[in-house]
């Protein structure tokens, strides 16, 4: 495996796996909520889903692997432009933080239909 110069083997690596993941999971959601469900899809619908705990962390999942792949991938095109490493240590650990935060919220908009109180 290649090893990037400046982003490692191990950024690299988890976006491909990422990407991978993220077609397999799409192509599940798409086709649970649009081909597999009564139409209109409305509210009552996707909450119906959402009772079960699987599809709770199946979209925890989702969410997990799209924010990181997003935010690594912001992350290389800010390397690709050359920054420093003092920029590179500082944009690593905003975009961390913004991922952590964003991935808590998206958590507890989720946890009233697994049945736990946020």
């Amino acid at each position: 495996m290649m090893r990037d110069r400046t982003g490692g083997m191990w950024p690299w690596l988890l976006q491909r796996i990422t990407a991978v993941l993220l077609v397999g999971g799409l192509a599940v959601h798409f086709t649970a909520t649009h081909f597999a469900v009564e139409r209109p899809l409305t509210f009552e619908v996707v909450r119906e889903r959402l009772l079960s705990p699987a599809w709770v962390w199946f979209d925890l999942l989702l969410l997990g692997l799209a924010l990181y792949h997003g935010l690594n991938g912001l992350h290389g095109v800010l390397l690709d432009h050359g920054i420093g490493p003092a920029v590179r240590r500082g944009s690593a650990w905003t975009l961390g933080a913004l991922g952590v935060a964003t991935f808590v919220v998206g958590a507890w908009i989720l946890a009233p239909f697994a049945g736990v109180s946020p």
